[in-house]
């Protein structure tokens, strides 16, 4: 039974896929298995996968009859798994040989938290580095995705919560975080553990508009399970009007930042004008 059970979801990622899958294998950890759920690529993503699925016994590969998109195919992949920690990886990400270390010492160490996760580099198609995202603080987690890309979480939590909303796609992820919140301690890492993959046909941004206003329903839909001051709820709605880019009535957001807490409204006030001013 390996410690690890990661899940590699492909669609037409042939270009990146070896890539991805290599950072896997050359983890220093070598206590996992990797699952790699093909959602009906019509491109050589399935070749890549069922060769190396046949020439290491840890790679399982598994192909969906219809394509199901990531919250499905995540799903699929974790019914298979039977690891103590789960995670998953996108096939144009990469993960850096000591990630499965440092993330699954965390969840050995602290035996109240139930899911870990670390600062990423960006890179651009060509695999150069671009920026660098910290880990954001756990209790900022209604307030946007702090958890990120790279991460790992415990097998007993995840039963508990069910599996990922196949009716959000595109903000599966950040939904579950949110749900992973309510029932166990998040912990971020201060250490860069992975590479996050930013080119012109990835979904976040093919389809940006349609990720924040989304992940705005969790936030609105969890909004009651954070928020127990007045000056949070300021923040909440100030966090909101900044996140609404494609929202023209944003700006609305305002008078409930009025509404509990009018420091809060001025301050966000004189940044407005002193912006539109500039």
């Amino acid at each position: 039974m390996p410690k690890i059970s990661v899940i590699l979801p492909v669609y037409n990622g042939e270009f990146y896929l070896k890539e991805s899958i290599q950072s896997v294998i050359n983890q220093t950890y070598k206590d996992f298995e990797l699952i790699i759920v093909d959602d009906c690529s019509t491109d050589n993503s399935s070749v890549i996968a069922k060769q190396y699925a046949e020439s290491d016994p840890k790679i399982i590969y598994l192909k969906n009859e219809t394509n199901l998109k990531l919250p499905e195919s995540l799903n699929k992949g974790f019914s298979r798994a039977s690891g103590a920690y789960w995670t998953w990886t996108s096939c144009d990400n990469i993960y850096l040989p000591h990630a499965l270390e440092k993330l699954s010492w965390e969840l050995d160490t602290y035996s109240e938290v139930g899911l870990v996760y670390s600062d990423m580099e960006i890179i651009d198609e060509l695999g150069a580095i671009n920026d660098c995202v910290l880990a954001g603080c756990a209790e900022d987690i209604i307030f946007r995705n702090v958890v990120g890309a790279c991460f790992l979480y415990r097998a007993s939590i995840a039963r508990k919560i069910g599996g990922y909303n196949k009716e959000l796609f595109l903000c599966e992820d950040y939904e579950y975080w949110v749900r992973m919140a309510l029932k166990a301690k998040l912990r971020p890492v201060k250490d860069c553990l992975y590479r996050y993959r930013k080119h012109s046909k990835s979904l976040s941004n093919t389809r940006e508009k349609e990720v924040i206003a989304r992940g705005i329903s969790v936030q609105k839909k969890y909004y009651p399970f954070f928020i127990k001051t007045r000056h949070q709820a300021a923040l909440f709605y100030t966090s909101l009007r900044a996140r609404d880019i494609y929202n023209p009535f944003r700006q609305l957001y305002l008078l409930m930042v009025f509404f509990y807490s009018p420091i809060i409204f001025f301050k966000e006030l004189k940044g407005l004008v002193m912006r539109r001013f500039q």
